[in-house]
């Protein structure tokens, strides 16, 4: 009984102090985004992605945070190339769309008056069909076979549904 209870107590230590340890080892680092340092005019905030430094105090119960001229300069540059994309995604834009708007007008000449050597018709002639005469013939036994399919289908639907209405009858018959 003393056994069991001092090998508890030391599974207990064990645990107690292995713990932690392993959890701390599991749990996954994360970078941490903004590192601060106390000054003597408040705290200097570094962005740890953009390097950017600002100047942070106390107004009232918010913690304000400035940042620095070239934190402000980053920003701008930032603004000033992304600008400088939108731009270059307009004219592209305006490209294609110009573009787009030629081949629609090319294709509706070309509706009307079809130059020579150009079929643009979706038909071929009346005598020809849509298929040729293999294609055709496959076409119709696909479809026979489909029809008789559905037919062989609700018929036995019908059967169920005929049969389902004996048995209810039969049941409030009885």
């Amino acid at each position: 009984m003393k056994q069991s209870y001092l090998a508890s107590g030391i599974l207990a230590l064990a645990i107690a102090t292995g713990a932690p340890s392993a959890f701390a080892e599991s749990e996954p680092e994360v970078p941490v985004r903004f590192e601060m340092q106390e000054t003597d005019n408040g705290l200097l905030r570094l962005d740890t992605r953009t390097g950017i430094v600002s100047l942070c105090s106390n107004k009232g119960a918010k913690l304000v945070c400035q940042p620095s001229i070239d934190g402000i300069k980053v920003y701008e540059d930032e603004i000033t190339r992304l600008e400088a994309e939108n731009d270059k995604m307009r004219q592209e834009l305006r490209r294609i769309s110009e573009a787009l708007a030629t081949l629609t007008e090319d294709a509706s000449i070309a509706a009307i008056k079809p130059e020579t050597g150009l079929d643009l018709s979706l038909a071929k002639p009346q005598e020809e069909g849509w298929f040729g005469k293999e294609e055709e013939q496959k076409l119709n036994e696909a479809l026979e076979f489909t029809e008789n399919a559905m037919r062989r289908f609700f018929s036995v639907v019908e059967e169920m549904k005929d049969d389902f209405q004996k048995d209810e009858q039969s049941g409030s018959a009885n």
